[in-house]
């Protein structure tokens, strides 16, 4: 009898090491050995190219141009505007341009001290489309005006301005908007110069078409 109990439990016991699995298995499941796992190689996707991917990850230019603006005013007075009274001080009149327009000797509240004399111009409508602003006292070194047209032309850069020919000239330059309406036109110049009632050593004029 008690072998027969013994065999039982031999049975039974090795029935239970045939069928036991892993935990978590589920019937049916491919397992793979380890080293078919490790030796898999990884499925390369169509189309998508790696090649260049040094190239893509370098650092891109993110410096950003922005427009410039058109000049529109100097010394705090607007072109083709009537005289900006609360920004300047009217000394006297001076010699006109236009048979029905006017020029005002002022002393503006935003000036430089690189001028003494400023002179606005109006037309028959009392609007400003000329300025000329010059010094008068004689220049004893050209080195230092070449500094102040350097100056106002980088000044100038600001703006959306082309220089007109003769270029890379030290002692003056010619700068223009054009061709936009109402083009401005800038002259700037280290010659002793003689029109109307100026005597000029250094001088800028600005001169708005209509």
């Amino acid at each position: 009898m008690k072998l027969i109990i013994q065999t039982i439990l031999i049975l039974f016991f090795l029935s239970s090491v045939l069928y036991s699995g892993e935990s978590g298995d589920l019937p049916g499941e491919e397992q793979k050995k380890p080293e078919e796992m490790f030796d898999e190689k990884p499925i390369e996707k169509e189309g998508l190219d790696v090649s260049n991917i040094t190239e893509l990850l370098k650092p891109k230019n993110t410096e950003v141009t922005l427009p410039k603006n058109r000049l529109e005013k100097i010394f705090n007075q607007f072109f083709l505007a009537e005289l900006n009274r609360g920004q300047l001080n009217i000394i006297g009149e001076c010699e006109n341009n236009l048979a029905e327009g006017k020029c005002f000797k002022v002393e503006p509240n935003k000036s430089s001290n690189h001028f003494n004399n400023y002179y606005f111009y109006t037309n028959s409508q009392n609007q400003v489309y000329s300025i000329i602003a010059f010094n008068n006292k004689r220049q004893g070194d050209l080195n230092k005006c070449k500094e102040k047209i350097s100056l106002w032309k980088d000044y100038f850069n600001s703006y959306d301005l082309i220089e007109k020919e003769p270029k890379d000239n030290s002692l003056n330059f010619v700068l223009t908007d054009a061709p936009q309406k109402n083009s401005i036109e800038i002259f700037a110049s280290c010659y002793d110069e003689q029109f109307r009632d100026i005597s000029s050593s250094f001088s800028i004029k600005f001169f708005k078409n209509v």
